[in-house]
């Protein structure tokens, strides 16, 4: 780790702007954004890894192409179900299931439409045809961002190139750092994502 830390302390790389975030993504894994709201606002809400004051854009990722080379072999892996589970994710759309007796009915009606493009994002990014980022900015720099669908490579890039929020005099977790901290679990991750992408 003190190697990553020399190496950084030269380089002292920055968070990149709104407009070089959103730019690699279009050019490398041609995302296109979509309705921040096709994720509900209550799982901004909750989720840890976000501060949904601060989300501004949703970008997907659907090309198969792309989604090949984003994904490990492990992830991959996990995004292989089988064909029984496969089936049983497109029929949730339009199926309720008996908790009771497992027999399924056709929903006599859908939600709303917002209901149907949520779940429909959620299987696709459990089934490995979708990838999603969320993006936080302050200013004109993203701080921030979460990855919906898996892969390691689009996480670590994003950690490398927003880092983590600042912790708290009070706050120690995963999803913060201490700056310059070798003994912090945060920063020292966000070191070994800037080092796993060439950036320091």
């Amino acid at each position: 780790m003190t190697s990553l830390f020399e190496r950084w302390e030269k380089t002292d790389p920055r968070a990149w702007t709104t407009e070089a975030v959103e730019g690699w993504l279009e050019k490398e894994f041609r995302a296109y954004e979509i309705p921040l709201a096709a994720i509900s606002s209550a799982d901004y809400r909750n989720d840890e890894e976000v501060r949904e004051d601060l989300i501004y854009k949703l970008y997907t990722i659907t090309h198969p192409d792309v989604l090949q080379r984003l994904y490990s072999a492990d992830e991959k892996a996990m995004k292989d179900c089988g064909p029984e589970a496969y089936e049983d994710y497109w029929k949730s759309l339009f199926l309720d299931q008996d908790r009771r007796s497992g027999a399924a009915t056709v929903r006599s009606a859908l939600p709303n439409a917002s209901w149907l493009a949520y779940n429909l994002l959620t299987i696709q990014h459990a089934l490995g045809q979708r990838t999603s980022v969320v993006l936080e900015r302050e200013g004109g720099q993203v701080t921030g961002a979460k990855v919906y669908g898996m892969s390691d490579y689009l996480s670590t890039f994003l950690v490398a190139v927003t880092g983590f929020r600042e912790a708290g005099a009070d706050e120690r977790n995963y999803y913060s750092m201490v700056t310059g901290d070798v003994n912090d679990i945060g920063f020292n991750w966000y070191l070994e994502s800037l080092a796993r992408h060439g950036m320091i």
